[in-house]
Formats: structure tokens, C-alpha cells, sequence
């Protein structure tokens, strides 16, 4: 929908969950400017080599608010921001005590989420933040975990901390079941938002409340699950 007033046949629903789907092939989805200059060189550096593999990039025209990534300035805390993004995401807000609700955003609808956590905090929730870069990383760092996969997967525990377990809202402007298996790394409720058809041309704002990836809709989503 990011992309609907450039016309329809832009829009495509099932690409993030093809991108995670394909063999031999790292599916990505950044939201910020320096988290695409991260995962598109370690996607070069991928390239020809035995151990390698091919790289799929998700983006958007969609101008973004690039002091929202609220890059670390200490280089310690920077670098661990690249690794994680690397990994597949990264906690891009932490509410000060542990959370009532965790919003999950991928790519374009980063703002979304963390307007919604604006207006969640403001009423007298804990709110954390996840940023995803690469849901297909972070899937198969599940599957890691319950052995079905060879890898690591220490980056659910960088995204979703044992001691910050919380119901999830998930979103991205794709079908919402590609996030929907986040849910089942801490057993928590979660409620998926996204977009199930297309074909529509408009008002960027409006075509977001239509099809329930706005702000608003991720409140209520929220709500809806600690009620």
C-alpha cells in the first residue's frame, strides 16, 4: 500500500512472505537509511562465495524520518545495533520498566508502530519497540532454537528479552501472516496486522487506516489483547 499512489500494479501482498520462503536466498526489509547501508553490504559480501548466498531486498520511496532510527552514538552500542540488524532486528525502543506490550514493525510502517507507542505511553503503558530488518532471519533463529535448523539464535533473545515477555502486535505492509509465527518465541498472545489484498489507489494515510496498518489500528490492536 506504501506505494499505491504510484499506481496498483506496484502493490503486491505475498512478496515478504516469498522472500522468506525462497531457498538459498536472505530476505530484507529495512526501515532506515543506515540499516539498508548494513544489510546491503553483508548482502554483497554474501555474493559468490561457496558458503554465500543471494539477497532480497524489500523497499519503499516512502520518504521515512531517519532520527527515528535513533541510531546509539557510543560505538559500542553502535556496533551492537549493526549486529543485530544483521541478525534480523532490533530493539528500537525500551520503555524504562518491563512491557505491557511489545509492537513489532517491519520496513515502511516503522513510524506507524512508534506512533502508536507514543499514544499508548501517553496512556500510562509500558511499551517496547522492535524493529525488524529481516523476518526471514529471525525465523530461522526459531526454528534454530527448536532444532530444526542449523544456526544461532541468539538474536530472539536480543529481540524479545525473557525478562520483557509480553503480547506482541506485529505489522508490515505485506500479509500479516509473515509475522505471525512471532508469537510462538516467548508462547504469547499476538495479534497480526497487515494487508490482505490490494488494487487500491490513493492517499497513503488512507489507504493505511483502510486496510488497518495505521497508528490507530495498532493501538486497538494493543488494547484489544490486554483487555
Amino acid at each position: 500500500m506504501t506505494l499505491a499512489p504510484e499506481g496498483g500494479a506496484h502493490q503486491s501482498v505475498i512478496t515478504p512472505s516469498v522472500g522468506l520462503e525462497q531457498p538459498q536466498c536472505i530476505a530484507w526489509e529495512p526501515a532506515f537509511g543506515q540499516d539498508l547501508e548494513w544489510t546491503l553490504l553483508y548482502a554483497l559480501g554474501r555474493l559468490g562465495r561457496p558458503d554465500g548466498s543471494s539477497s532480497y531486498f524489500r523497499l519503499t520511496t516512502r520518504p521515512l524520518d531517519q532520527s527515528l532510527a535513533g541510531l546509539p552514538q557510543d560505538p559500542v552500542a553502535r556496533e551492537q545495533r549493526r549486529r543485530d540488524a544483521l541478525a534480523g532486528g532490533y530493539l528500537l525502543r525500551q520503555s524504562p520498566s518491563a512491557p505491557a506490550v511489545t509492537l513489532v514493525a517491519m520496513g515502511a510502517v516503522v513510524p506507524e508502530a512508534l506512533a502508536a507507542a507514543d499514544e499508548l505511553v501517553n496512556g500510562g503503558l509500558a511499551v517496547d519497540v522492535v524493529s525488524l530488518t529481516s523476518a526471514d532471519l529471525v525465523f530461522r533463529a526459531s526454528q534454530a532454537r527448536r532444532g530444526l535448523l542449523d544456526g544461532d539464535d541468539a538474536i530472539l533473545d536480543r529481540l524479545f528479552p525473557p525478562a520483557r515477555v509480553a503480547p506482541l502486535v506485529t505489522v508490515l505492509d505485506g500479509h500479516p501472516h509473515t509475522l505471525a509465527f512471532l508469537g510462538s518465541v516467548r508462547g504469547v498472545p499476538a495479534a497480526s496486522l497487515g494487508v490482505a489484498d490490494f488494487g487500491q489507489s490513493g492517499d497513503v494515510d488512507d489507504l493505511y487506516r483502510h486496510f488497518g496498518i495505521d497508528a490507530d489500528t495498532i493501538v486497538g490492536a494493543a488494547l484489544d489483547l490486554l483487555g
